[in-house]
């Protein structure tokens, strides 16, 4: 359940934002208006679980004109050459079967862009969240998730999904099978989801990812610079960044 960039809502956001100009809900890159300076989505997503570690990566650009030619480098490594995203953005990507980058390092994106120049941004990436989740619970209950705060990260993650079980599936359950889906970010050490939104019995499965970088709220401030602006984010889990609570039918 690795959670990664969507290239083309990530394009999507940029045209938006490029269109937009400057406000007080925009922040437009020094080195000059929001119509000329690339839009930068970066992120990378690293999951420590035993032997099925992995790290991934995505670089997206959008501007107007797109650069000729984008090189993307995370820490001196090459992301492979980039591939255009139905003529509206640049997409970057790296997929390795290793934790490239441990908790603690300093991960330094640098975006080479032709006929614009380099972007620049650094994040130190954060170490996992150790989660608590009940042991069971029943339908009509409330679902709490804890973890103590995180060295580096900004703020944290939810990533569920509400499978039902084939009794539920039989009394009609609403959606599908493993189309239940709950999420929140937060910058708290916990997270609530009220009754109303676990609807069935069945498994609650997912992770709490840690995040370093800027929280996703409106006028958020981007951390890219340079010759660009945008959006630069790390995200680390491992094994204790998992929970599967099992929901029960009322007793």
């Amino acid at each position: 359940m690795t959670r990664r960039i969507t290239p083309l809502v990530a394009v999507a956001t940029a045209l938006v934002l490029l269109s937009a100009g400057c406000s007080d809900d925009i922040i437009c890159p020094e080195a000059g208006p929001a119509e000329t300076a690339p839009y930068i989505s970066a992120e990378v997503v690293q999951n420590s679980d035993g032997p099925d570690e992995s790290t991934h990566a995505e670089v997206v650009c959008t501007a107007d004109p797109l650069p000729s030619s984008l090189i993307a480098f995370i820490n001196g490594r090459e992301l492979p050459p980039v591939v255009p995203l139905d003529g509206l953005g640049l997409l970057a990507v790296l997929d390795d079967d290793v934790v490239l980058w441990q908790p603690g390092t300093w991960c330094l994106l640098e975006v080479t862009m032709e006929d614009y120049g380099l972007a620049t941004a650094a994040v130190v990436m954060p170490a996992a969240a150790a989660v608590t989740a009940p042991t069971e619970i029943s339908l009509g209950d409330t679902l709490k998730l804890v973890w103590r705060s995180v060295t580096d990260a900004d703020y944290y993650e939810v990533s569920a999904v509400l499978v039902p079980d084939a009794g539920a599936l039989t009394r009609g359950a609403p959606g599908g099978r493993d189309t239940l889906a709950l999420s929140a970010a937060t910058r708290e050490t916990f997270a609530v989801f009220l009754p109303g939104s676990i609807v069935s019995t069945g498994v609650v499965s997912g992770f709490v990812a840690t995040v370093a970088g800027p929280f996703p709220e409106g006028g958020a401030v981007g951390n890219v610079s340079g010759d660009g602006w945008g959006f630069f984010s790390l995200r680390y889990m491992d094994p204790g960044s998992a929970f599967d609570v099992p929901v029960s039918a009322v007793p």
